[in-house]
């Protein structure tokens, strides 16, 4: 029997996998769903004979290769996300397929007949031929937000964004030149549509790399990002796992 673990910030995604999974294979045992790194590297310590692992790529508090360069696992690992940008990399790490989002029926069968063909750490020509297929592939990023201001509806540009912020079910999006205005949309379904230099820094904002002034020491272990102008009092507080992803993105 199967045993696979589910790693996805998404509640209504997660339960479709499941759904998804029990459907075409009945005798599959889902050993958990995690929305984080910390739980995900616990879920697979606890659980080393998992076969198999499907993994949202962007989750609560970083990128899921965090968990895998934390934890040793020989399980083969499916990613599942709305980005592309991501492929080469992904094949570091037991990756035997990349579906994009939203995933389909006949996508899933394909991943599940893969790893019951393979074993672990996939073989080259899979991986070349997979690689190939996502880099074909283009995902069309949002490039303008619009804000409602007052009874205004004001066009930005994504590029000139600094900052998203929720609070209590509000969204704010914060631009360069100073101003902000509300979007119906969560951080999650936000999160989803914006080029790769956004990133989710904790569960209440996502910031534009382009506009990250310093990472300075913070409370404890955690760490301190800090905007530029016109935005400079502004900080967020980050866990060293956000702070890694952080110095990566801005080195790439």
């Amino acid at each position: 029997m199967m045993k696979a673990l589910i790693i996805e910030d998404e509640r209504l995604i997660a339960d479709t996998m499941k759904a998804l999974l029990v459907s075409l294979r009945p005798g599959i045992e889902i050993v958990g769903v995690t929305t984080n790194i910390r739980d995900s590297i616990k879920a697979i310590s606890s659980n080393p004979d998992i076969d198999i692992i499907f993994s949202d790529i962007k989750i609560d508090d970083g990128l899921s290769f965090s968990v895998f360069d934390r934890v040793e696992t020989w399980a083969m690992v499916v990613f599942t996300t709305a980005y592309d940008e991501y492929a080469l990399k992904a094949f570091d790490y037991n990756c035997v397929d990349y579906l994009l989002k939203p995933v389909s029926f006949d996508a899933l069968q394909r991943a599940l007949t893969k790893c019951e063909t393979f074993q672990p750490r996939a073989d080259k020509s899979i991986i070349k031929e997979t690689s190939a297929a996502i880099l074909n592939h283009n995902v069309k990023y949002r490039s303008r937000v619009f804000l409602e201001v007052g009874r205004e509806t004001m066009i930005r540009n994504v590029s000139d964004i600094c900052y998203f912020y929720s609070e209590k079910g509000n969204t704010r999006v914060f631009i360069s030149d100073g101003s902000w205005g509300s979007v119906d949309d969560s951080l999650i379904e936000i999160n989803q549509s914006l080029p790769p230099a956004f990133c989710r820094v904790n569960r209440q904002a996502i910031v534009n790399i382009d506009y990250i002034d310093k990472i300075a020491p913070g409370p404890g272990r955690d760490s301190l990002v800090f905007l530029k102008d016109p935005f400079a009092k502004i900080q967020f507080k980050i866990t060293q796992e956000t702070k890694k992803l952080l110095l990566d993105l801005l080195s790439s």
